[in-house]
């Protein structure tokens, strides 16, 4: 903690403060921040090199339960995308045990929402986005999947999922010889391909950049005049 580049972005103390969580980030100077981590350790032991006391990167969204439990979560997404296999495990770190769940982003109470419903000129696919969300307020990010024609929608992408940072696509359509347009702005369009679902459906697609009509969006925006 008294590294100059060192950044705190919470703490939380355990119910009888004995313990305590700390988030932080390492300050990159012109590159912006880097997440590094979170720490389990004593409230003593804050002097201490934090690096020993580190949770999995990959748990996210911790919180004390008692005083010698902490809960946690994993990001499913990316294994989605990926197509990997999801694994949940339990973990202990500094005397603390961490109980571990999954994290969908898709809250009991949310519904899906269909942005956009278009079959391809062939007829037999169709492209579907859609989203999660409790109300206009709390929207979720993007899906993008691809089904037969009157097929059901899968809960997860099949062919592009995006992230609480952005839809990344902004709009997508088919062109006359069944090839999937997505369309973005400067800003996000080379991210595209780091969204795709891995095992996606064998189905063509190509992007358009297009500041004119897309310029600081970063949500599926639909039917502007294409």
């Amino acid at each position: 903690m008294a590294d100059q580049d060192f950044v705190e972005n919470y703490r939380e103390f355990s119910p009888d403060s004995s313990m305590i969580l700390i988030n932080y980030s390492i300050d990159l100077g012109a590159f912006g921040y880097s997440q590094a981590g979170t720490a389990v350790l004593k409230t003593a032991d804050t002097t201490k090199d934090l690096r020993p006391f580190l949770l999995p990167s990959n748990l996210i969204r911790t919180k004390w339960i008692d005083n010698k439990t902490i809960s946690a979560k994993v990001d499913i997404i990316p294994s989605i995308r990926a197509g990997k296999r999801i694994k949940i495990t339990d973990t202990k770190i500094n005397d603390v045990f961490v109980k571990v769940s999954p994290l969908d982003y898709i809250d009991p109470d949310y519904h899906l929402r269909i942005e956009h419903r278009e079959t391809s000129p062939d007829g037999k696919h169709e492209l579907i986005a859609y989203r999660y969300l409790k109300d206009d307020h709390n929207l979720n990010f993007i899906h993008i999947s691809v089904i037969p024609k009157g097929g059901k929608i899968p809960k997860y992408g099949n062919y592009f999922i995006a992230d609480n940072t952005s839809d990344y696509i902004l709009y997508g359509t088919w062109d006359k010889n069944n090839t999937l347009i997505f369309y973005s702005n400067e800003q996000y369009h080379d991210l595209i391909q780091y969204y795709l679902v891995d095992n996606r459906e064998n189905i063509k697609y190509k992007t358009v950049k297009d500041n004119r009509k897309y310029a600081g969006k970063y949500l599926w925006t639909e039917k502007l005049e294409h």
